[in-house]
């Protein structure tokens, strides 16, 4: 599944918004963007490919880690 840009919009938005003084938005979109990486994880969980990290399901490998940047 080719979704992870997703992911990577959303932290350009982040940053932007927070950039610009719009926090609310900022920690809503750490909110989206957790969502997405788990939404995301899930279905490649479910299509049997793999792409989680072993023993964490539901998570995308350094999504909490890369939008936690404030």
């Amino acid at each position: 599944m080719k979704a992870y840009w997703v992911i990577d919009i959303l932290k350009d938005i982040r940053q932007f918004s927070e950039k610009s003084g719009m926090f609310e938005l900022a920690e809503r979109l750490d909110d989206a963007i957790f969502v997405a990486a788990s939404e995301i994880a899930q279905a490649l969980d479910g299509s049997g490919t793999g792409g989680g990290v072993p023993g964490q399901t539901g998570t995308y490998p350094g999504a909490v880690a890369d939008h936690e940047l404030h």
